[in-house]
């Protein structure tokens, strides 16, 4: 089996893969995964891994808005962690195919 880490970061990528995710979401979908596979991860864990997979260019930041544009990719930033919503890129999207989490 692949580190945790690893796993871990691999799931965020899945879980923002098929739409724009919140934090929460995101947070709720990697533990409900790694608990399948016996790792305990607390929510610093899963926010490590997504600024990773951002950091590395597989997923992005975005503001969603009612009107047009209707996502709007912005900077990262932890302190507007609960106003942003999340979503795979291209890169994000081709690993995305492969991983099984």
């Amino acid at each position: 089996m692949k580190d945790s880490s690893r796993f871990v970061k691999e799931c965020v990528i899945r879980a923002v893969s098929d739409d724009y995710e919140e934090f929460e979401r995101v947070f709720a979908d990697v533990t409900g995964w790694a608990a399948e596979r016996g790792i305990v991860i607390d929510r610093q864990g899963v926010l490590s891994a997504l600024e990773g997979a951002i950091a590395e260019g597989y997923a992005s930041a975005y503001v969603l808005s009612g009107t047009p544009p209707y996502s709007t990719p912005v900077e990262y930033s932890a302190a507007l962690l609960d106003d942003l919503w999340f979503y795979v890129t291209p890169k994000g999207k081709h690993l995305a195919r492969d991983l099984s989490c």
